[in-house]
């Protein structure tokens, strides 16, 4: 199976174990990170695929090869449903500063969209609906001024301030980890801890991952 994928205009080919490895890898990030990171809705539905794939063809395996194969294959579908439900989660929990976000970056050469197409679509329904039931259930209700919502008081953002520890995948010079130390330099293979927000850049570049 081979997975392509357009990034700046070059075509990437990727292995079966290269596209599980990225699911992996990514569903970790999302469970750790304190915020969304790059959807990888591509990698979820080519491998979903590839299960069902599979698992049309059990009939001409053996029944001990069909065991295994369901084992991975449950496996692989348990990863891509928790993936999604954490992101649906940071979704409804950060709904308005997600729409905010995406706003502001759409359309920026180097910009990270964090929402999918239709994840935009599901936060901005889930915003809009939240919205109008706390208008009908309360606001309505109260006297003036406190039957407006303010803008800058019903933004729930995330904490980007949070720890969370971090692997090295290559080595990166001059790294500013903490702002009260000097930069370092980083080596592949190492676990340091930081505040999420000085390493996000990092995490988006691929160069480290979340453990």
């Amino acid at each position: 199976m081979d997975l392509t994928m357009d990034e700046d205009e070059q075509y990437e080919q990727l292995t079966a174990a290269q596209v599980l490895g990225r699911l992996e890898e990514s569903w970790v990030n999302e469970r750790v990170s304190p915020y969304l990171q790059e959807s990888q809705q591509e990698v979820v539905d080519c491998l979903l695929e590839q299960c069902q794939s599979v698992e049309e063809n059990f009939s001409r395996a053996s029944p001990f090869a069909v065991g295994v194969h369901q084992l991975e294959i449950q496996r692989i579908r348990y990863m891509a449903t928790d993936y999604l439900r954490t992101r649906l989660h940071k979704i409804e929990k950060h709904a308005e500063y997600a729409l905010e976000e995406q706003k502001d970056q759409d359309g920026g050469e180097d910009a990270v969209l964090k929402l999918s197409p239709a994840e935009f679509i599901y936060a901005r329904e889930f915003h809009r609906n939240f919205q109008n039931h706390l208008k009908d259930t309360a606001l309505k209700h109260m006297p003036n001024p406190f039957n407006e919502l303010k803008k800058s008081e019903s933004v729930t953002a995330p904490n980007l301030n949070s720890f969370v520890f971090f692997k090295v995948k290559e080595d990166i010079n001059d790294v500013l980890v903490d702002p009260r130390e000097i930069p370092k330099d980083l080596t592949q293979g190492e676990i340091h801890i930081s505040k999420f927000l000085p390493i996000a850049t990092l995490l988006d570049q691929g160069k480290i991952h979340l453990v």
